[in-house]
């Protein structure tokens, strides 16, 4: 004889068997939208210009970050080599330069999408 019977208490039943033997069954999903236009119009959907300068607008922004740390590197070298002068007038310009193109940059790629 248990414990358990003794006092009073049934079986201890294990409830990860339970959810075990509950068979749930797969919704029935609806196909994107883009495959049922695909479906009825032929696979010559445009996707308009943000689709065709997606690629070239990405690789124009990792090689703006490509450039600033190779900026960044120059700055540092001559930081080391005692051209603290130089080393600011290079960032300074960059900034005045480089970073109003990059502003206005995403603003014309923003105006593309």
């Amino acid at each position: 004889m248990d414990y358990r019977d003794a006092i009073g208490f049934s079986k201890k039943k294990d409830k990860f068997v339970k959810k075990a033997e509950k068979k749930i069954a797969p919704r029935p999903t609806a196909p994107p939208v883009t495959k049922l236009l695909k479906e009825e119009f032929g696979d010559t959907i445009n996707e308009g210009p943000a689709y065709e300068y997606a690629n070239q607008i990405s690789k124009i922004e990792k090689l703006y970050d490509v450039y600033w740390d190779a900026v960044k590197d120059l700055g540092r070298a001559l930081e080391k080599k005692g051209q603290r002068k130089l080393s600011k007038e290079l960032f300074n310009n960059y900034r005045k330069q480089v970073s109003k193109f990059s502003q206005w940059f995403s603003k014309f790629s923003g105006g593309l999408m």
